[in-house]
């Protein structure tokens, strides 16, 4: 419904802020990391939002990146996982380290953070470790994900390969993020663009 606010930041208080768009102030409950790259007050800001609506409660959700608000979503669809503890984890922890704990099945991380026990930490993994996709999670001159691309030489020989074949950059960067998986070759990556650009 709201897929982001763009206005004046007038606000910002902990972990909320408000931001006026059109005339209305909108408050919002923001990230650790979106708060901590917020502009001045009085600047004009974007925030990606979720919009929460229960019967005796409409919440406003904030997102600094298209990738973490992704990542929240992801988070809600597992059972007992609301988005109040959602957004706690993702305040608690980077994103990569996140991603990193559900994709090696490591309970540690996610336990960690406040309201999180071993058991929902463990049904977290257990729903989302085949759903997600590491370099869907990527964000542009962000070093948020070095830990998890223990591959990205591969990915960058694919670039170079893609690129030289005619694609931009940043084509081709999109459409290997779309197709590969964590362990494969450079080879395998160039491979499945192409074949995923001949269907």
């Amino acid at each position: 419904m709201l897929g982001f606010i763009k206005g004046i930041l007038r606000d910002k208080d902990y972990d909320n802020i408000t931001v006026e768009c059109g005339g209305v102030g909108f408050n919002i409950m923001v990230t650790n990391s979106c708060m901590a790259n917020l502009p001045s007050i009085d600047e004009e800001v974007k925030i990606y939002t979720y919009l929460h609506v229960r019967e005796d409660e409409m919440s406003l959700y904030g997102f600094e990146s298209p990738e973490e608000k992704r990542l929240f979503l992801q988070l809600i669809t597992v059972s007992g996982v609301g988005s109040k503890t959602a957004i706690g984890i993702l305040s608690a922890e980077r994103m990569s380290a996140i991603i990193n704990s559900i994709i090696n099945e490591d309970t540690s991380v996610i336990a960690n953070c406040k309201g999180i026990g071993k058991k929902t930490a463990e049904r977290i993994i257990l729903e989302l470790k085949d759903k997600i996709k590491p370099f869907d999670y990527i964000i542009p001159n962000d070093n948020l994900m070095d830990a998890m691309l223990e591959n990205n030489k591969a990915l960058e020989d694919a670039l170079v390969v893609l690129t030289s074949l005619g694609l931009s950059k940043n084509d081709a960067t999109k459409k290997a993020k779309e197709v590969m998986d964590k362990h494969d070759t450079a080879e395998q990556i160039v491979a499945k663009v192409l074949h995923d650009m001949g269907n």
